[in-house]
C-alpha cells in the first residue's frame, strides 16, 4: 500500500470517529467549549445541538465525497496503468513478430514485416528510434547486387529441383531482384518519415503540419550498408552515419538538414552524388570518400568543420556558392574532373595542401576569410582564382604546375610577407589598404 493511501485512510478513520462522537455525546461538549454557549434549556438547547450535529453531518458528507473522489481517481489511475502495460505488451508482441518476419526467406513476408514495423512506429513514438535501428540493421546486412543472373543456369537448377521433388532452387537463398525491392522499400520507409516541410505560416497562427508522418530527432546508422538509388531529398535527421556505405546508382541528399554529425568517411558513390542546398549543422566528415560520378554540393552550408581529406572526385566536383562556416580540409584530395568553387565562402581555414587538380578548376570570386593553404598542390590544367578575395595568409609554395594558376583581379585584404604566391604574380597596392594580384 502506498504511503499516501495509508495517510488518507488513517485521516479518514480519525475524522469519522470525531464526527461520530459529535453526533452522540460530544454535541453538548462542543456547544459549551467550542461555541461557548451556556444556559440553554428545552427547545433552544435541542435546536442548538441539532445544528451542531447537522454541521457534523455536512462535514462528514463532504469528507465522504472527497474520499470517494480520491479512490475513484486512484482506481482510474490503476486502470490506466494496467491498460498501458497491456498496450506495451501488445506492442512488444507486434514488434517481435514483425522483426522476425524480416528474416524470412520469402520477399513478400519481409515486406509485410517492414510495413508492420512502420505502422507500429507511426502509432507508438516511443518505439520509433528502435524500429529505425532495426531497419538500418537490415540494410547493413550483406547484399551483392552483382550476383549471377544467368537465365539458363536458373532454368537448369529449377529442373533439377523439380526432378528431385524439392523446393525451387531459389529457396536455398534470396533472389537478388526481390531483395532489391525489399531494400528499396526499407529506404523509402526511412525517407518518407524523415522528409520534412515547414508548415505554412498565416498572419495569426502557424498552419497545420504539412507532413504529420514526420519522425523528429531520428538517428541513422547505416555503416557499411549497400543503398540502391538512395533518395533522402528534403529529409531532416540527427546524427547520420554512412561510414563505409556503398551507394549504387545516384544518391540524392539535396536539401537535407543534418542537425548533428554527418559521417560519410570511406563511403563509395558509384553514380552521381547530389548534396545541393544541404545544411550540415554539425561536423561533416568525408574522409577517403570516393565519388565516381559527379559530386554536386552547390549552395550547401557547412556550419562546422568539414573534412574531405584523401577524398577522390573522379567526376565533376561542384562547390559553387558553398558556405564553409568552420575549417574546410581538402588535403590530399584528388579532383579528377572539373572542380568548381565559384563564389564559395571559407570562413575558417581552407586547407588544400597536396591536393591534386587534374581537370579545369575554378575559385572565381571565392572568399577566403582566413588562411588559404594550397602548399604542395598539383595543377595539371588551368585553375582560376579570378576576383577571389584572400582575407588571411595565402600559401601557394611548392605548387606543381603553378603556371596553370590564374589570379586576375584577386584581392588581398591584409597584404603581408606571409603570403606565398605562385611564380609570375605580384601584389599591386590600391587605395584603402587592399592589394590586387597581377601577372608579371
Amino acid at each position: 500500500m502506498r504511503p499516501a493511501t495509508i495517510i488518507v485512510a488513517m485521516s479518514g478513520l480519525l475524522l469519522s470517529m470525531a464526527i461520530g462522537w459529535i453526533l452522540g455525546p460530544g454535541a453538548p461538549w462542543w456547544l459549551a467549549h467550542v461555541d461557548g454557549v451556556h444556559g440553554l434549556q428545552g427547545e433552544k438547547l435541542a435546536a442548538a445541538l441539532d445544528a451542531i450535529r447537522g454541521r457534523a453531518l455536512a462535514v462528514g458528507t463532504g469528507l465522504a465525497a472527497l474520499m470517494a473522489v480520491f479512490y475513484t481517481a486512484r482506481n482510474a489511475d490503476t486502470a490506466r496503468r494496467t491498460f498501458q502495460l497491456g498496450e506495451r505488451g501488445h506492442d512488444t508482441d507486434r514488434y517481435g513478430k514483425a522483426a522476425e518476419q524480416l528474416g524470412h526467406l520469402h520477399a513478400p513476408v519481409r515486406l509485410a514485416g517492414l510495413y508492420a514495423l512502420e505502422q507500429l512506429a507511426q502509432n507508438t513514438p516511443a518505439l520509433r528510434q528502435t524500429i529505425v535501428d532495426v531497419i538500418c540493421a537490415y540494410l547493413r546486412m550483406p547484399y551483392d547486387e552483382a550476383a549471377p543472373r544467368d537465365r539458363d543456369a536458373r532454368i537448369r537448377a529449377a529442373q533439377r529441383a523439380a526432378r528431385a521433388r524439392a523446393p525451387v532452387a531459389r529457396a536455398a537463398g534470396r533472389d537478388v531482384r526481390e531483395e532489391r525491392e525489399v531494400r528499396l522499400t526499407a529506404q523509402r520507409i526511412l525517407a518518407d518519415h524523415l522528409r520534412y516541410r515547414e508548415p505554412p505560416k498565416t498572419r495569426w497562427r502557424r498552419g497545420a503540419d504539412s507532413h504529420p508522418r514526420f519522425w523528429p530527432g531520428i538517428r541513422l546508422d547505416l555503416t557499411g550498408a549497400v543503398l540502391c538509388d538512395a533518395d533522402f531529398v528534403s529529409c531532416r535527421m540527427a546524427e547520420a552515419t554512412f561510414t563505409g556505405a556503398t551507394f549504387i546508382g545516384d544518391a540524392r541528399f539535396g536539401g537535407v538538414v543534418f542537425t548533428d554529425t554527418a559521417s560519410f568517411d570511406t563511403a563509395s558513390f558509384t553514380g552521381d552524388a547530389e548534396f545541393g542546398e544541404t545544411k550540415f549543422l554539425g561536423a561533416a566528415e568525408f574522409t577517403s570518400t570516393v565519388f565516381a560520378g559527379a559530386a554536386r554540393f552547390g549552395g550547401a552550408t557547412f556550419e562546422r568543420d568539414t573534412i574531405f581529406g584523401f577524398a577522390s572526385f573522379e567526376g565533376r566536383a561542384g562547390f559553387s556558392e558553398v558556405v564553409f562556416g568552420g575549417h574546410a580540409s581538402f588535403g590530399l584530395v584528388s579532383f579528377g574532373g572539373d572542380a568548381r568553387f565559384t563564389g564559395a565562402a571559407f570562413h575558417g581555414n581552407a586547407g588544400f595542401a597536396a591536393a591534386r587538380f587534374t581537370g579545369l578548376s575554378g575559385f572565381v570570386e571565392a572568399v577566403f576569410h582566413q588562411q588559404a593553404m594550397f602548399k604542395g598542390a598539383t595543377f595539371t590544367s588551368a585553375t582560376s582564382f579570378d576576383r577571389a578575395t584572400f582575407g588571411g595568409p595565402a600559401d601557394f609554395a611548392y605548387t606543381h604546375g603553378a603556371e596553370q594558376v590564374r589570379l586576375h583581379g584577386a584581392s588581398v585584404a591584409r597584404p603581408a610577407d606571409t603570403h606565398r604566391w605562385p611564380p609570375g604574380w605580384r601584389l599591386e597596392s590600391e587605395p584603402g589598404g587592399h592589394a590586387v594580384l597581377s601577372a608579371l
